[in-house]
C-alpha cells in the first residue's frame, strides 16, 4: 500500500485498486513502532528503521535497541539500521512548574496501568486535589524518572543523554504538559511551551 502502484483488493464485483491520491509520486520512509522484543525482530527482519516506544514505560528501551542492532537484516532502502526513542517531555522555567505540569498525565498512566477506570485527563489543579494510594506513589515516581522533567537546560541536558545512552540517530519529544483552569478547550499552550523552550535549550 506504500507504492505509487496502489494495491489490489479482490471483492465479490472485482478487483478494486486502492491508492493514494490524487497520485502519488513517490513513497515514504516506512518505520515500525514497537515496544517489545517482537517488535525489534520484526523490524530488524524487514530491514526497516525502528521506533522504540520508550514513552510508554521506558522499560526495556536498551535490550530491544540492542537485538534489532544484533539481528538487523540490509534492505535496499535502508542497509544500515536507524533507529530513535519516544519519551514523555514537560519542560517549565522552573522544576516545580513542570512537575507540576506533568501531574495530570502521571496520575492517567497511574490509572491505566493499575486497571482503574479512565476518564478525561485531569486539570492540573484538579490532579493536584487527588490522593494517590500509596501503593501508588512508587508507580508513579518511577514514571517522572524516566520522562524528560525541568527546566530548560535541564531538559536539553536529558535529552542528550537519552540519545548518548541507547545510541539513537533521532529523540522524538512527546509533549505532555497538563491545562490550568481556564486554558481554552481547543489549546494546549504548555504542550506548546514545552516543545518552545526546549527547542531553544537545545539550539543554545
Amino acid at each position: 500500500m506504500m507504492s505509487p502502484e496502489g494495491v489490489g483488493l479482490r471483492l465479490a464485483t472485482g478487483d478494486h485498486v486502492l491508492r493514494a491520491t490524487p497520485r502519488a509520486a513517490s513513497v515514504p520512509t516506512v518505520w515500525l513502532l514497537g515496544s517489545s522484543d517482537f517488535s525489534a525482530r520484526l523490524a530488524a527482519s524487514r530491514g526497516l528503521p525502528y521506533v522504540f516506544a520508550h514513552h510508554f514505560s521506558g522499560r526495556g528501551t536498551a535490550e530491544a535497541l540492542a537485538l534489532y542492532r544484533s539481528q538487523y537484516q540490509p534492505s535496499k532502502a535502508h542497509p544500515e539500521p536507524r533507529t530513535f526513542l519516544t519519551v514523555n517531555a514537560v519542560v517549565a522555567p522552573t522544576a516545580e512548574e513542570a512537575r507540576r505540569l506533568a501531574l495530570p498525565n502521571v496520575r492517567s498512566m497511574v490509572a491505566l496501568r493499575t486497571g482503574q477506570p479512565l476518564a478525561a485527563q485531569l486539570l492540573v489543579e484538579e490532579a493536584e486535589a487527588v490522593a494517590v494510594p500509596a501503593a501508588h506513589e512508587e508507580l508513579g515516581s518511577e514514571m517522572l524518572r524516566r520522562w524528560v522533567v525541568g527546566t530548560p537546560d535541564d531538559a536539553a541536558a536529558q535529552v542528550r543523554e537519552l540519545a548518548a545512552t541507547f545510541g539513537v540517530d533521532e529523540v522524538m519529544v512527546h509533549p505532555v504538559a497538563g491545562a490550568t483552569r481556564g486554558t481554552p478547550a481547543d489549546r494546549a499552550p504548555a504542550r506548546e511551551e514545552t516543545l518552545r523552550l526546549l527547542a531553544a535549550a537545545l539550539a543554545g
